[in-house]
């Protein structure tokens, strides 16, 4: 009978105690021992001694593991979801007797106490978060999203600011309205836009008026004179008309792309031509005949002066001619032959011959200042261009003709048949270093820096230290000796041509060799890099000219057949190549003549 009692009572407490609700404390109440974890119908029932013992201990037992455990309000409410039961913890049920009460198994046995250590821990996270914030400026702070505000997209990792903009401080929607057009100087916006493209400046018209009448004016940039013809970027002028230039520029890319270009004849020589430079103004020739002449770079073309021995010493064997190997390709669009007479008032040839070579002129090279050439007679000349092309005064060294010439503000270089390379002061003429390592003759060499760089009838090209005058680095060719070298503005690209018809470039820091260039059917003569249009133009002994891509190294434009004879020398710019031959004439070949606008593009 006992039995079924106790079996009752435990029935009993159990139902009433399912139906409870939970036993946190009531936000806002304080803690009391008694009030935690009741279960009705305890106060109605008669207990004996025994029982009652067994009730005190379980409800201290109850009292201890959550009364000092509690989490505080916030963090109750912040963390409910995450720990909280949704059942009540059942308290331990007291035994009928002297039998022991049955202890509570439940799985969420010690939930809130893992809540309050959450919470806790959450808590000082969140005091940690606002005393940065309090170290942070006023403004840093107004500015700066919420932790909560920021969220990261999954894919990319951006940062979403959900922040409502409507909350924004006054000072913040200030700075995001700001026109830059209006607020900054028209200098320093003209600037700005100057790094634009075209097409980028087109769109920048159509965000408003003050915009499109300031990417209407773009600045005139301080690109360095040289660079500016290379580029055909035009005169440094304000207010030039950017659109037509750019519209200009397309139809002469388009021009080279198709090859179409005029075939203008510069006569007058009367030997191969060997030699030659231009810029926007002038063309300067050497000759075997012992001259060098300056054209005009425009129409007409005329000859506006000749250096040299007087006309009754000149002499040449004329034009040598190959007209049975001359290749057959695509034509000029238009031929002309300016008249080979020089106009009037051009200056009387030296008279002493001191004052100029008395063999062929080989090689030349000019900037604003001077003008320095070699020689078969085995002897460079420095001419000051600015005072009408006088000698200044003579390199004398090598023992056999100077191959070829060029020089910076520090240096003159010459090289030789001799073998050799002479590195000479440019402001005083002295002779400053010899550079001796080629068993061959060295048919050309480039300086940039404290390097140069030489190739040589022996098959290799080397590239040596100016200070220390050590031979640092070897590029061999695969076959035979070779002719010409271009050594790019960076320093870092080195190109050779030849004997074996192949154009061979190299890494200029690795020595390593990065592509092959092929295409001609003849020694390789000439090589120039007009790194800046990104074009290698190469002139060869099959008469032709070609123009190759400086990034997939493709064959772009070939010109052949423009002259009768082997090609000596190439040079070219943004518009135009300048080829000399062995038939004793110079040919511009000008992709842009006739284009209407062309002259917008002029330096």
């Amino acid at each position: 009978m006992d039995g079924l009692v106790a079996l009752g009572r435990r029935l009993s407490v159990t139902l009433r105690h399912k139906s409870s609700k939970n036993n946190f404390l009531v936000p806002g109440e304080a803690e009391d021992d008694s009030r935690h974890y009741q279960v009705a119908g305890h106060s109605s029932h008669k207990r004996n001694v025994a029982s009652q013992s067994w009730d005190k201990r379980s409800r201290a037992w109850s009292n201890s593991h959550s009364i000092n455990r509690r989490p505080s309000l916030n963090s109750v409410t912040a963390l409910h979801g995450f720990y909280a039961p949704t059942a009540s913890v059942p308290a331990p049920i007291p035994g009928h007797g002297l039998e022991p009460p049955i202890l509570p198994n439940d799985k969420f046995a010690g939930s809130a106490a893992r809540a309050a250590a959450a919470a806790e821990n959450e808590r000082m996270e969140m005091v940690k978060l606002e005393m940065a914030k309090l170290e942070m400026g006023k403004l840093e702070r107004e500015l700066l999203p919420k932790a909560s505000d920021v969220r990261l997209d999954s894919e990319s990792g951006i940062g979403i600011d959900l922040r409502d903009r409507s909350d924004a401080s006054d000072l913040e929607l200030d700075l995001l309205r700001i026109d830059p057009v209006s607020y900054l100087p028209s200098e320093i916006m003209a600037q700005v836009l100057s790094y634009l493209d075209p097409a980028s400046l087109m769109q920048a018209e159509l965000v408003s008026h003050t915009w499109n009448g300031q990417a209407n004016s773009p600045p005139c940039l301080e690109t360095p004179t040289k660079k500016r013809q290379q580029l055909g970027l035009g005169k440094a002028v304000p207010h030039q008309d950017w659109k037509r230039m750019f519209l200009v520029r397309r139809a002469l890319d388009q021009r080279w792309k198709q090859g179409k270009a005029a075939a203008i004849y510069l006569h007058g020589h009367k030997d191969s031509v060997y030699c030659a430079q231009f810029d926007e103004n002038k063309i300067i020739t050497g000759s075997r005949d012992r001259t060098i002449r300056v054209w005009d770079a425009h129409y007409p073309w005329s000859c506006l002066k000749i250096i040299g021995p007087p006309p009754g010493d000149v002499s040449g064997s004329g034009p040598v001619n190959n007209p049975a190997q001359q290749a057959t390709g695509k034509s000029p669009f238009v031929t002309i032959c300016p008249p080979s007479t020089p106009s009037a008032g051009i200056v009387t040839p030296m008279e002493h011959p001191a004052d100029y070579h008395s063999a062929s002129i080989l090689c030349l090279r000019f900037d604003e200042e001077i003008m320095v050439t070699g020689s078969s007679d085995y002897t460079c000349i420095v001419w000051d261009i600015k005072d009408d092309y006088r000698p200044i005064r003579q390199l004398v060294g090598h023992r056999a003709g100077v191959l070829d010439v060029c020089f910076d503000d520090r240096y003159i270089v010459s090289c030789s048949k001799d073998s050799t390379i002479c590195v000479w002061d440019r402001k005083t003429g002295d002779l400053l270093k010899q550079l001796i390592g080629h068993h061959g003759p060295v048919n050309a060499v480039q300086l940039r820096g404290d390097l140069v760089v030489s190739a040589s009838g022996d098959g290799i090209a080397k590239l040596w230290n100016v200070t220390t005058g050590a031979c640092v680095k070897e590029f061999p060719s695969k076959d035979r000796g070779l002719a010409c070298v271009e050594f790019s503005e960076d320093g870092r690209t080195i190109l050779t041509g030849g004997n074996d018809r192949t154009i061979y470039q190299f890494d200029a820091n690795t020595g390593e060799l990065v592509k092959e260039l092929r295409g001609h059917t003849g020694l390789i003569r000439s090589l120039h890099l007009d790194s800046m249009n990104k074009r290698i133009v190469s002139g060869s002994y099959d008469m032709s000219v070609k123009v190759f891509d400086t990034e997939s190294g493709q064959l772009s434009v070939d010109l052949p057949g423009w002259t009768t004879s082997w090609m000596l020398n190439v040079q070219s710019d943004y518009r135009r190549i300048v080829a000399t031959s062995q038939d004793s004439r110079a040919v511009i070949m000008d992709f842009g003549y006739g284009l209407d606008g062309i002259d917008l593009l002029e330096e």
